[in-house]
């Protein structure tokens, strides 16, 4: 009977051995795939601090007003999760920006090295400068078009109608340093009438081609209508007659960056019937742009 039971539990203990075995294996395998994402974990944290460590040398840079070039108060700085080292330039390239080597390294000792030269220096503005210009028709031009008509040009109003017709809005932006941090843009329309009834809205959409006089919903486009960003940049519900004023920030930073790229922008009707927005030939409340921007420090 005693070597029935020893037969017996001699399978149950090898069971229980290779269970045993799998359960130290997945333990450790466990243990190391812990370690594994906390090392990891600890990586990325070294790579936001030293991404922080930029921030706070253009910040303390920034709040000197374009002076000289200025690093820490010391060499090593205490952060929440680490330190920071960073020794910025001894001169100050101001129409370049900021040069700096930093190094952040985390209370586990992980390290990550950044190195900002010359060629792609942190740009430092000069907040004292504020410039705040409305720009209107000047070296702009606008127009609408009709699905069932032709281009008009020279109007006192731009139409849009949903499905139909599309107000053509190009505002001019030379004259402004492509380099320069664009604070505000926004754009200000005044609808006049409309048979609309609620709830609209209007889209505001980037041109992906130039206009002219010559254009129409069919011509100088590749797709009727007009060739324009499927998501618009910004969308205004519009309550009736008045003035609406929208960011589109997004878009005129771009223009400004790349004025070859300035085509305008589209209004895109979204339940409006025939309503029309006073155009940069009417007699009052035309199309504007609000601008504040703020230039380099040079």
């Amino acid at each position: 009977m005693k070597r029935q039971r020893g037969l017996v539990l001699l399978p149950m203990t090898l069971a229980l051995a290779l269970v045993a075995v799998v359960a130290y294996g997945m333990t450790r395998d466990g243990a190391m795939n812990v370690s594994a994402v906390d090392a990891q974990f600890d990586t990325e944290r070294a790579r936001y601090l030293a991404e922080a460590g930029v921030n706070l040398v253009k910040w303390r840079n920034q709040q000197l007003g374009c002076g000289s070039a200025l690093g820490f108060t010391r060499a090593v700085t205490d952060v929440e999760g680490g330190t920071i080292m960073a020794n910025t330039a001894d001169v100050f390239a101001r129409k370049r920006g900021l040069s700096m080597t930093l190094t952040a390294t985390t209370a586990r000792g992980a390290v990550n090295n950044v190195v900002i030269d010359d060629a792609h220096a942190v740009q430092v503005y000069d907040f004292s400068k504020k410039t705040e210009v409305t720009v209107a028709g000047q070296s702009g031009s606008d127009t609408y078009i009709r699905s069932d008509a032709a281009t008009s040009s020279n109007a006192k109003f731009l139409e849009v109608t949903d499905g139909k017709a599309h107000g053509l809005v190009k505002f001019g932006l030379n004259g402004i340093d492509k380099n320069v941090l664009l604070g505000h843009a926004d754009l200000m329309l005044y609808q006049t009438d409309s048979k609309s009834t609620q709830p609209v809205s209007l889209g505001i959409h980037r041109l992906a081609r130039d206009f002219g006089l010559l254009t129409t919903w069919y011509m100088g486009w590749t797709t009727p209508g007009g060739d324009y960003d499927q998501e618009a940049a910004a969308t205004i519900p519009i309550t009736g007659n008045g003035q609406y004023t929208t960011d589109v920030a997004n878009l005129v930073g771009g223009w400004i960056a790349n004025p070859p790229a300035n085509y305008g922008m589209l209004l895109k009707p979204h339940g409006l019937t025939e309503a029309h927005f006073s155009s940069f030939e009417a007699s009052s409340n035309p199309p504007r742009l609000f601008l504040r921007y703020y230039p380099l420090c040079k």
